[in-house]
């Protein structure tokens, strides 16, 4: 008895919260429909009496009239109410919303399987009451899935379902269906190399000499056709990653790899890891080598080269060590064909392929010239030059193995220059056994003077080598 009293007593107060519930939504309404619609009415009627100001009888006492005031206001809300009710049957309407671009979700082992053919992301038309569509776009998380757990290697044609939140909603996938292909997944390991992005970014003083990566070998996933067709993996290097390059050993952290195929087309595998790190050694390689101006073309006639200064007579050049180590000077020409009295040359410096930088950028070479004078060197002895394998040459009798020198140039250059400092010879290239007749050519070590052979030819005797 005492369990049905406290029931019933629970009863009669759930009753009562229901009943205050309802009256105070309605007390709610009435308050709103007053504040919002009756009184501001009834304002607008007194403002209206007092702007007309006028003692027609009549009208002053209809908008006097309570019940008058009342109805209209009552007219005026039914306006408003069917306005309202309007609005609420186009949101409980049928209509449509177009979602672009949705992602596609596959359901199957990742592990063991491949799927190709699969559309990354669909449309959706969604159709339902106005609400219903606000609702539905609201929820993020709704997924575009299709699945594909149980099905064999091979081609199947699968059908994407949407997993809307709104059971309400129709839906349409705009493609509903997608013919894929399913491949087992196989593995394979690969040897990683380097690629270096940028590094024409990297102060060309400095020079990427070694590289190491944290492994050397990773692991390529995929459809076995398409592991056949990866050439490489490349790290890929982005020197501008390097904060501060500076001489000594760097490394960088997550560097992406990509695998390639023979064409240089990026191939689309798992690589596992995804990323190496590098150890990165950064060298400034130079050497120090003497400028040596080479002139071209000759001075006004009865004119030498007297002295040639520069204002720099060595210069660091920075670049690959195997290209320093075959430079022993670097090369300047000028053109000093048809002056006449002492000239400035300002000259920008010419760097080899493979020199990536200079300790200066320009230099500025002086000439001055002399009077001409001439001296004659006998008894220069004529070398062999590009002779072919197999072969051996000697002059035919000893006035072909030798050759009288004219100097040309000031008193005080050719006065200093003997044989030593003469080299005459013949070049062999492309010539076989027999007895050939070829040019004498002559060249000094300083380049201020003229060097021209008193025999123009001599003849050379090219037997195989015994």
């Amino acid at each position: 008895m005492m369990k049905n009293k406290k029931s019933s007593n629970k009863k009669t107060k759930l009753w009562k919260k229901v009943l205050r519930g309802v009256f105070n939504f309605f007390a709610y309404v009435y308050r709103i429909i007053d504040k919002f619609i009756i009184t501001p009415i009834a304002k607008l009627m007194m403002v209206i009496m007092k702007f007309l100001n006028t003692n027609n009888k009549p009208l002053e006492r209809l908008l006097n009239n309570k019940m008058f005031l009342i109805t209209l206001s009552l007219v005026l809300a039914l306006i408003s109410f069917f306005s309202v009710d309007k609005i609420a049957n186009t949101m409980m309407n049928d209509s449509a919303d177009v979602i672009y671009g949705k992602e596609v979700k596959a359901l199957y082992n990742e592990e063991a399987y491949v799927v190709e053919g699969l559309e990354k992301s669909v449309d959706i038309t969604l159709i339902g009451r106005r609400a219903d569509l606000y609702l539905a776009n609201q929820y993020q998380k709704d997924e575009v899935v299709v699945d594909l757990r149980g099905l064999k290697p091979g081609s199947h044609r699968v059908a994407l379902k949407y997993k809307s939140s709104v059971a309400s909603i129709d839906y349409k996938i705009d493609p509903s269906y997608a013919n894929v292909t399913i491949y087992e997944k196989v593995s394979e390991s690969r040897k990683v190399t380097k690629e270096i992005l940028y590094e024409d970014k990297l102060d060309s003083r400095f020079s990427i000499t070694n590289t190491s990566f944290s492994r050397d070998d990773v692991y390529i996933k995929g459809a076995e056709y398409k592991l056949q067709q990866v050439a490489m993996v490349k790290a890929l290097l982005d020197v501008t990653n390097i904060i501060n390059p500076s001489v000594g050993t760097t490394t960088l952290k997550d560097i992406p790899l990509v695998a390639y195929d023979k064409n240089g087309n990026k191939m689309d595998v798992e690589i596992v890891p995804k990323t190496v790190d590098a150890t990165i050694e950064i060298a400034s390689p130079s050497k120090e080598v003497p400028i040596r101006v080479i002139p071209e073309g000759d001075v006004v006639f009865g004119k030498s080269i007297d002295s040639i200064t520069v204002s720099e007579t060595n210069v660091k050049l920075f670049g690959d060590m195997d290209v320093l180590s075959k430079i022993d000077y670097l090369p300047v020409s000028i053109n000093v064909d048809g002056i006449s009295k002492a000239t400035e040359y300002n000259v920008n410096l010419s760097l080899p392929s493979g020199v990536n930088e200079a300790s200066t950028k320009s230099v500025v070479i002086k000439v001055s010239l002399g009077d001409t004078k001439s001296k004659t060197i006998d008894d220069v002895s004529i070398a062999t030059k590009n002779l072919g394998s197999g072969l051996v040459a000697k002059a035919d009798g000893k006035a072909n193995s030798k050759v009288s020198v004219v100097l040309k140039g000031t008193d005080s250059n050719i006065k200093s220059v003997t044989t030593d400092t003469i080299s005459a010879y013949v070049d062999l290239n492309g010539l076989g056994v027999g007895t050939h007749e070829v040019n004498v050519k002559v060249t000094g070590d300083d380049l201020k003077i003229g060097y021209t052979p008193t025999t123009k030819t001599v003849k050379i005797i090219i037997t195989k080598e015994k």
